[in-house]
C-alpha cells in the first residue's frame, strides 16, 4: 500500500497540493481532529467518491492507519491513482506535534494559518 509519513503529508497539505481525507467516524472527531481536512467516514466513501477531486493528491487518515489503508486501496481501484495512506494515522500526527484539536482545544495550531478545506 502506498504510504506517506505524517510530516510529508502535513507539508503537502499546507502547500495545498494535497487533500487530507479523514475516514474516521463522526464521534471520533469529537476527541481529536485535524483542522481543515475533509471528513468522509469509511462506510460513506463509496457513495461520496464522486465528490473527490482527481487533480490533487488524496491523503487518507484514520486513527492508526488501518481504515485509511482500506480507503486508499478503494480509491486507487476507483481511479484515484494519487491516493496515499498516512502511516500511523492521527496517533502519529499528534506524536509528531503537528496541528490538531483535542476535545475542542487547539494543540499546535497557529491561529494565523489559513483553513485548508
Amino acid at each position: 500500500m502506498p504510504e506517506i509519513d505524517v510530516e510529508a503529508a502535513w507539508e503537502r497539505f499546507r502547500s495545498q497540493n494535497a487533500l487530507i481525507v479523514d475516514v474516521r467516524e463522526p464521534e471520533e472527531l469529537d476527541e481529536i481532529n485535524i483542522p481543515g481536512v475533509t471528513h468522509i467516514p469509511l462506510g460513506e466513501l463509496p457513495s461520496r467518491v464522486a465528490s473527490l477531486p482527481h487533480d490533487r493528491e488524496l491523503l487518507l487518515i484514520c486513527r492508526s492507519g488501518v481504515r485509511s489503508a482500506y480507503a486508499t486501496e478503494f480509491l486507487r481501484t476507483s481511479g484515484f491513482d494519487r491516493s496515499l495512506n498516512i502511516s500511523g494515522g492521527v496517533i502519529a500526527w499528534a506524536e509528531a506535534e503537528l496541528p490538531y484539536v483535542l476535545h475542542g482545544q487547539p494543540v499546535n495550531v497557529d491561529a494565523n494559518e489559513d483553513d485548508q478545506g
